[in-house]
């Protein structure tokens, strides 16, 4: 590590930089401060007053940052020969601050209309070894009602040293005594990824307002936690029903990994007029049919595919809607089993009993 001597531009009569402190430590000519991203670095700057004048501001900043400045001014104050000033400042290191390179330069500035004393520090900037962000909270809708599902999708952002493993993300409304949870496996450095959507039912009787979503993800072997929130207002008309048509949804079953499997949901129209019915599947890839219409009295079907792509507990939303509103949702949990190697296995097996077969019929004809 080289050695970093504070540069001085001592340009004022009425006051000089007398010592600064980062984080505590006062920065010495052979050593630089280390400072981790995502922190507040306390910056506290001695003044001495060696004339009078007005006006006088200290700003401290660091450049290099891929989207701004970063930088924090004091308040306006005044300086009287004689007197000794201490300010301190606080600079908010963003967390996505790149530290490829972890060297930065810490600019400290005392200035007034006319005159200025500046002091340059080098800090040694490092990632956290564990430190996963809560990127996004996306909710499926803002207003609900009771009844209704919420499906919430959790983005989260890698900013620490460690690629981290075995993620739990849970979802909950604390104040409705409702939540549910998904897994990550893995999310290695530098990476964002999104979480299966969580998907919360919205209680009988709740009475209407505005409710927090917590959403917490352990990982690091759950030592290390990370929490957000995000808001939901619940109105008891927030969703339309349409209530002159029946819904029938194939059970979900017998999933696999990279196997498309296809669904039936039958609609049957109780109305006096034609009517367009609109289907939405949320999870697995879905692949689906967007729409029928369908004559008064008669039913029709809908179909969707599903294409997991990894084995394990899952979710998936389906719901039926038309014109005149939500005719029904069902959410689905099921188990994907991990690709079968039937397939494989059986032309294996055909191979090998050729094989076989092609000896003995060479045998017999030796005899």
């Amino acid at each position: 590590m080289l050695a970093f001597v504070p540069i001085v531009n001592a340009d004022s009569d009425n006051y000089e930089i007398s010592k600064v402190y980062i984080n505590g430590i006062s920065p010495s000519a052979d050593q630089m401060v280390q400072v981790e991203r995502g922190d507040s670095a306390q910056i506290t700057v001695h003044l001495e007053g060696t004339g009078d004048t007005t006006d006088v501001k200290i700003k401290t900043w660091i450049g290099g940052y891929e989207f701004d400045t970063i930088e924090e001014y004091t308040e306006t104050f005044d300086i009287e020969n004689g007197v000794s000033y201490r300010k301190t400042l606080y600079l908010d290191i963003p967390e996505d601050l790149d530290v490829s390179s972890n060297e930065y330069t810490l600019h400290v500035e005392v200035y007034d209309s006319q005159e200025r004393e500046t002091e340059e520090y080098s800090l040694f900037f490092e990632a956290e070894r564990h430190n996963i962000l809560v990127k996004d909270i996306i909710l499926s809708s803002s207003s609900v009602s009771e009844g209704d599902y919420l499906g919430v999708k959790v983005r989260l952002d890698n900013q620490g040293e460690m690629d981290e493993e075995d993620l739990r993300v849970t979802v909950s409304i604390p104040e409705l005594g409702i939540s549910n949870r998904e897994y990550l496996d893995d999310l290695e450095v530098d990476e964002e990824a999104d979480v299966s959507t969580v998907y919360l039912t919205i209680p009988e009787g709740v009475s209407e307002g505005v409710y927090e979503i917590k959403v917490e993800v352990e990982y690091n072997d759950g030592n290390t936690e990370v929490e957000d929130s995000n808001y939901l207002r619940i109105n008891s008309d927030a969703t339309v029903y349409d209530e002159n048509a029946v819904v029938s949804f194939q059970t979900i079953k017998d999933l696999e990994v990279n196997e498309d499997s296809s669904f039936k949901v039958q609609v049957s129209n109780l109305g006096e007029s034609s009517k367009t019915f609109y289907l939405t599947v949320s999870g697995m890839d879905a692949d689906y049919t967007e729409s029928v219409t369908v004559p008064a009295g008669s039913s029709s079907e809908l179909y969707y595919t599903l294409s997991p792509e990894e084995s394990g507990y899952q979710s998936v939303l389906v719901e039926v809607s038309s014109e005149d509103g939500v005719v029904e949702q069902k959410l689905f949990n099921t188990d994907v089993d991990e690709e079968s190697n039937f397939w494989p296995l059986a032309v294996g097996g055909a191979f090998a009993v050729f094989v076989i077969l092609l000896i003995l019929t060479y045998l017999n004809r030796l005899r």
